[in-house]
């Protein structure tokens, strides 16, 4: 008789291995959605339904999704497709006053597609609701890896760090659990957050905490993923402490320094890095390679250790100008190029090189 496959909401959080959470689950190929809801005044209803999702390859027992709900009164809903019982679960919601939520549930582990559905249960106003991704994941016990960092070119342990916005700014809560520390770093991850755009140094810092906070109560882990967050407007903000191990690229965080670029560069959200992004990382990145004596073309984007679309195609783009950028002098090239990033309105590699070099 087949398994009764019964959700369960996560109540506790249960702990994940220190790596990038598990396989994005999409809904005839598209990794998000959005849905307009209007204010009916009466409730509960169905407002949206994903129907059974793409195939997930491998088997899961956590859904979480995370995305931006205007109303706290719309709320989600999940089971396994295609068999087990005919109940919904609701899921756990986490909602900030800005409106970026996360939302997740555990199930019986098991192989199986995931549908989705939304209900109104009496909000106030018409909107629309975004969910920017969907993953589903094992939860298993935090562990660390080990690797063997290639040679070295030389270490100016007084290199200058380009200023970095520091984790009080933006109200970060201590980690959950000690770190392990990961005091050598020979290469560099770049990501993208595939959640907000950031159109100021605030929403940049709310968003960053927003982060941390799906991190450590959605997936489970000990604190935000990343060292280094940078937002459009060319502001470096300080994840995970520097030299501590990371939790951004699966199997392969040792020595290993996570940046993520706030937004969603991939299709179709399509957001476009700005020259003063770009700049800040080429900064933050010569600061690295010359304090620990990294390699430049250590520089890789997600996609490059697991399949995935991150970066996004647009940031993925850009790598090979950013490594390029990561053999010149340190820092002096970022005041010029936000200064130039007013007269562009394209960013290309040749551009992005003369802002960024001084060409």
């Amino acid at each position: 008789m087949r398994a009764r496959l019964a959700f369960a909401l996560l109540l506790l959080g249960a702990t994940v291995r220190a790596e990038d959470a598990g396989q994005p689950v999409t809904f005839g190929s598209r990794s998000s959605e959005s849905f307009p809801v209007q204010a009916f005044g009466a409730g509960p209803r169905v407002v949206f339904d994903s129907g059974a999702s793409d195939p997930i390859a491998a088997p899961w027992n956590t859904v979480l999704i995370q995305g931006f709900l205007p109303d706290p009164a719309v709320t989600f809903e999940a089971k396994r497709a295609g068999g087990g019982p005919p109940d919904w679960t609701r899921l756990e919601m986490h909602r900030f006053p800005n409106g970026r939520f996360w939302a997740r549930a555990r199930a019986t582990p098991g192989p199986g597609r995931l549908r989705l559905r939304a209900l109104d249960t009496g909000v106030s106003r018409d909107h629309a609701v975004e969910v920017y991704s969907v993953e589903t994941f094992v939860a298993n016990p935090e562990s660390s890896e080990a690797s063997i960092p290639p040679s070295r070119g030389p270490k100016d342990p007084g290199a200058q760090r380009p200023f970095v916005h520091p984790r009080a700014e933006w109200k970060a809560v201590p980690a959950t659990e000690p770190y392990t520390p990961d005091p050598l770093p020979w290469r560099i991850t770049l990501h993208h957050s595939d959640g907000r755009y950031t159109q100021t140094l605030q929403e940049s810092l709310d968003e960053v905490r927003f982060i941390q906070d799906f991190h450590i109560h959605g997936r489970g882990w000990i604190d935000i993923a990343y060292h280094f967050a940078v937002d459009p407007l060319g502001n470096i903000i300080e994840g995970r402490p520097e030299g501590m191990l990371g939790a951004h690229t699966l199997d392969d965080n040792e020595g290993n320094v996570g940046i993520v670029l706030l937004g969603n560069y991939h299709p179709p959200v399509n957001n476009r890095p700005t020259v003063p992004q770009l700049a800040a990382v080429a900064a933050l990145g010569r600061y690295l390679v010359a304090r620990y004596g990294i390699s430049p073309d250590t520089l890789k984007g997600h996609r490059d250790y697991k399949v995935t679309d991150c970066p996004g195609d647009r940031a993925y783009a850009t790598l090979p100008a950013l490594r390029r950028a990561l053999v010149g002098a340190p820092a002096p090239g970022l005041a010029g190029a936000r200064r130039t990033a007013a007269s562009l309105s394209r960013i290309n590699a040749g551009s992005f090189d003369a802002a960024v070099l001084g060409h």
